[in-house]
C-alpha cells in the first residue's frame, strides 16, 4: 500500500512539472465548442479525471473482496458449527458404544453362566436316566 502511495506522488511530480513546462495557451475543439485554454490546465484535469475513474474502479474491487471475503466468513462460522455439531454426536455415539460394549459384556456372561446351568441339568438328567434305567431293570 505504501508502495502505490509513493509511486502515485512520484507520478503526480512528474505531471506537475510536465504541466508547468508546457503551460501555453492553446485552443480545444469538443464537439461544436471551440475553447483557448492551458496545456496545464488540460492536463491537470486529465490526470485527475483518471485518477477519479481509477479510484472508482478500485473501490469496485474492494467492494467485490470485501462481499466475498464476507460470504466466505459466514462460510467458515457454518464449517465451525457444523464441525462442533459433528464432535457432540461423535461424543454421544461413543458414549453409546461403550454402554453397547458394557452390555454385550453382561449377555456374554450371563450365556456363559446359562450354558453352564445347561449342563449341570444335563448332567442332572443322565444320572436321573441312570436311575430309572437302574430301577426299571430290577423290578
Amino acid at each position: 500500500m505504501r508502495i502505490g502511495f509513493i509511486i502515485s506522488l512520484i507520478f503526480a511530480i512528474v505531471v506537475a512539472i510536465f504541466g508547468i513546462q508546457n503551460s501555453t495557451i492553446i485552443s480545444v475543439n469538443f464537439f461544436s465548442a471551440n475553447i483557448s485554454i492551458s496545456l496545464a490546465l488540460i492536463i491537470f484535469i486529465s490526470t485527475i479525471i483518471g485518477a477519479i475513474i481509477v479510484t472508482l474502479l478500485g473501490l469496485k474491487k474492494e467492494f467485490t473482496l470485501s462481499h466475498g471475503n464476507r460470504v466466505l466468513t459466514k462460510k467458515a462460522k457454518n464449517f465451525q458449527s457444523e464441525i462442533e455439531t459433528h464432535k457432540n454426536e461423535s461424543i454421544v455415539l461413543k458414549t453409546e458404544n461403550e454402554i453397547f460394549k458394557t452390555q454385550i459384556q453382561d449377555l456374554e456372561a450371563r450365556n456363559k453362566a446359562l450354558k453352564e446351568q445347561i449342563n449341570e441339568l444335563n448332567i442332572e438328567v443322565k444320572q436321573m436316566n441312570k436311575i430309572s434305567a437302574t430301577e426299571t431293570n430290577s423290578l
